[in-house]
């Protein structure tokens, strides 16, 4: 089964890149959710169903089947990541895939001039509003700033960088707070994905925003997450919800 430029043997449980030659034998939960979306190409397939358990093994969590598809998604890579669609409420679908050399069709000479055409004016065009917005906002505003950075030490000897940012230099006492918690638990793990945490607050401290950046099998990665908390006082991270985001590998 061909999805992108990977290719996917159900009997080995093996999951290859084409193009690098990389092979990952799929652990139990990638494996399992693999091949029933594969099963149910086309269609969305529940949480339940993916988590299913039989004789030999007990249903998998929550966090498993999310982790898989978060893995499984890193492998296929930014080109081919968005094949598994995550359908809100319902769970995940397998989009059909062909590979591009049997759809593409030579266009006219005609057709490829015009195009050409209207690129170079598009181009010329955005790059004509680039200068000219530059120019106004250098006197505008100015870029924002971290106003902390920190390095946590894993116990392999890897640093992930954890970065806080704020458009205030005061009153940050919340974000430092959860920066801090989140530093403590990356403290704690053995092994780790990330490579640094960008951590903001909305204006109002409603809605905290962590940007997650690692490297997974050769892959970079990018999670953005928003938390909102409407409680007082505000935990947005806690150890519960740190577990459920898998920081630790």
């Amino acid at each position: 089964m061909h999805l992108g430029h990977c290719r996917f043997n159900k009997a080995k449980g093996e999951l290859t890149n084409q193009q690098t030659g990389d092979v990952w034998h799929l652990p139990r939960a990638e494996r399992q959710v693999l091949s029933l979306l594969i099963d149910y190409q086309g269609q969305v397939v529940a949480k339940p169903l993916l988590k299913k358990g039989d004789e030999q093994a007990p249903p998998l969590s929550d966090a498993s089947v999310t982790h898989a598809i978060f893995t499984l998604r890193a492998f296929l890579g930014p080109q081919y990541e968005t094949l598994i669609e995550t359908v809100k409420g319902q769970g995940y679908l397998l989009k059909p895939h062909r590979s591009r050399k049997h759809q593409s069709q030579r266009l006219p000479t005609n057709v490829i001039i015009l195009a050409t055409c209207i690129g170079i004016f598009v181009i010329v065009s955005i790059m004509t509003t680039i200068i000219l917005w530059g120019q106004f906002s250098q006197t505008a505003t100015s870029p924002a700033q971290p106003f902390s950075e920190s390095t946590v030490t894993l116990a392999s000897g890897k640093t992930v960088d954890v970065i806080l940012y704020s458009s205030s230099k005061t009153n940050n006492a919340l974000l430092k707070e959860q920066g801090a918690q989140l530093e403590q638990s990356l403290a704690e793990c053995k092994r780790s994905s990330l490579q640094s945490v960008y951590l903001s607050l909305s204006h109002d401290e409603q809605v905290l925003n962590i940007t997650l950046r690692g490297e997974l099998i050769g892959q970079s990665v990018i999670r953005n997450l928003k938390i909102s908390d409407l409680r007082q006082p505000k935990k947005f991270v806690s150890q519960q919800w740190l577990k459920g985001v898998e920081i630790c590998d």
